[in-house]
C-alpha cells in the first residue's frame, strides 16, 4: 500500500508519492508535526463514522392545514437526529438502554427522541418524521421548541431499532477537525446525503432579532464550518470521524461572493437545552430590560455606516470595551439602576468584551442571586447589584 507524504508551506500544499512508511510533515510558524497517514486507512474511517451515524438522521415533514380546510399540506422537509431511546417491553416494563434489546423478541415498541431545527416545524399543525431506508413516514409529537436557539424536540414510536447518536464534546474541536455532515438536502429524493469538510471556527455568535422587533436579542453561538449544506440539512448533523455529534446544522450565508460558511448548533449547546425542551420547558434566560451597543462599534463608527450608532463624548478615556446602554426600560428589573449612556465594562469582576458572556454570566445566576455590574457613568466607574 502506497502512502502521500504531504509537505504543508504556508497553506501551500504539495503532493508526492512515496514509499509505505512515509510521513506526513506540517511546517507552519516554526512548528512540525510527524504524522503517519494512509489514506485507504482515512477513508475507511469516514466511511465507518457514516455507517454508523446515518441511521439517526431522520426527515422531518411540516404539515400546515390549508385555510378553511382539514386537509394536511406538507409545507417543508429538513432533518433529525436520534439521541434517546427507550424500548417499552411486552410484559408493560421499560429499558433505557434499548442496545440490550437489539436480538430479543420481547420488545413491543421502541420510543425515540429526536432533535431538530425550530424553523423546521414552525406553525406546524402535523409533524412526521422519515425513515429513508424503508421509506416509511410515522407521526411524530412535538414535546418542546426554543424560542432563543434554533432547536425543537420530538418523540416518535417505531417497531425496529435505530442506534441513538452519541454527543461528542464540541468544547474540544479546534480549526481543522474535519467534520460530516449527514442530512437531506432539498427534501427526501436525497435522503442521507453525506458531505465533508473542517472546522472552519470553532465557536461564533451570531445576532438575532427572535421577538421580531427589529432589535437583536439574542446571540446564538454556533460551530462555523466549510462543509457543504444545503435546505433540507436543516436539523441535521455536524458527526466528527468518530461518528459521534459534533453540532446540529441550522444555517449557511448564501452571497454572490459568500461561500462554504455554514454553521451548526454545538453538541454541549444541544445537551444542555433538550432537557427542558423534553418537557415542554425552556433554560432560564435572564433579561434586565435594557438595549446595549457593543462599545467597540460606538468608538468605531466608520466601520459600521449602515447601522445607527449613537454619539457619546463621556465615555472615558481608555475604555476601549464593553456594553454600551442605549435605552432602560422603566418597567423591567434595571431600571433606576442602569442608565442610558452607562457602560457596563464588568460582571462579577470579569471584564466584558461581547454581548454573548454578559448574557451567560447572567444565566448563571439562580433565583435569588445577584450579579455584580462594573459601570462607568459620567466617566467614574461605580458598581451596580442587580438581584434576580
Amino acid at each position: 500500500m502506497k502512502k502521500i507524504k504531504i509537505v504543508i508551506f504556508l497553506l501551500i500544499f504539495s503532493f508526492a508519492i512515496v514509499g509505505c512508511t512515509s510521513t506526513a510533515v506540517n511546517e507552519i510558524y516554526n512548528k512540525s508535526y510527524d504524522v503517519t497517514i494512509s489514506l485507504s486507512e482515512f477513508e475507511d474511517l469516514v466511511v465507518a463514522a457514516i455507517e454508523k451515524a446515518a441511521p439517526a438522521v431522520i426527515g422531518v415533514s411540516n404539515y400546515q392545514r390549508e385555510l378553511g380546510s382539514v386537509q394536511m399540506k406538507l409545507t417543508a422537509t429538513g432533518s433529525g437526529v436520534v439521541y434517546e431511546c427507550q424500548a417499552k417491553m411486552k410484559d408493560a416494563t421499560v429499558e433505557d438502554d434499548c442496545s440490550l434489546t437489539i436480538d430479543s423478541d420481547q420488545v413491543d415498541t421502541y420510543v425515540y427522541t429526536a432533535v431538530t431545527n425550530r424553523h423546521v416545524i414552525e406553525d406546524s399543525d402535523a409533524v412526521k418524521v422519515y425513515i429513508g431506508e424503508e421509506r416509511l413516514k410515522i407521526e411524530a409529537v412535538l414535546l418542546g421548541a426554543d424560542d432563543k436557539v434554533d432547536l425543537a424536540v420530538l418523540q416518535f414510536e417505531h417497531y425496529k431499532y435505530i442506534q441513538p447518536l452519541e454527543f461528542a464534546d464540541s468544547d474540544a474541536i479546534t480549526k481543522g477537525s474535519f467534520a460530516i455532515a449527514i442530512g437531506n438536502p432539498s427534501g427526501y429524493e436525497y435522503y442521507g446525503s453525506a458531505t465533508f469538510g473542517i472546522i472552519s471556527f470553532p465557536k461564533r455568535y451570531l445576532a438575532d432579532d427572535t421577538d421580531s422587533d427589529s432589535v437583536a436579542d439574542w446571540e446564538a453561538e454556533y460551530i462555523q464550518h466549510d462543509v457543504a449544506i444545503n435546505p433540507g440539512n436543516s436539523g441535521g448533523a455536524l458527526i466528527n470521524t468518530e461518528g459521534k455529534l459534533l453540532g446540529i446544522n441550522t444555517l449557511k450565508m448564501i452571497s454572490d461572493d459568500i461561500d462554504n460558511m455554514g454553521f451548526a448548533i454545538p453538541s454541549n449547546v444541544v445537551a444542555y437545552i433538550v432537557p427542558y425542551l423534553e418537557t415542554g420547558g425552556t433554560p432560564v434566560r435572564r433579561t434586565l430590560g435594557i438595549t446595549i451597543i457593543d462599545l467597540y462599534v460606538i468608538l468605531n463608527p466608520e466601520d459600521y455606516s449602515d447601522a445607527y450608532v449613537p454619539v457619546d463624548d463621556t465615555i472615558p478615556e481608555g475604555v476601549t470595551n464593553g456594553l454600551y446602554v442605549n435605552e432602560v426600560d422603566p418597567e423591567k428589573l434595571a431600571a433606576g439602576k442602569l442608565f442610558k449612556g452607562d457602560v457596563i465594562v464588568s460582571i462579577n469582576g470579569v471584564e466584558i468584551y461581547y454581548g454573548y458572556e454578559f448574557r451567560k454570566e447572567m444565566n448563571a445566576t439562580p433565583d435569588g442571586g445577584s450579579v455584580i455590574l462594573g459601570v462607568y457613568r459620567n466617566q467614574v466607574l461605580t458598581e451596580v447589584t442587580i438581584t434576580f
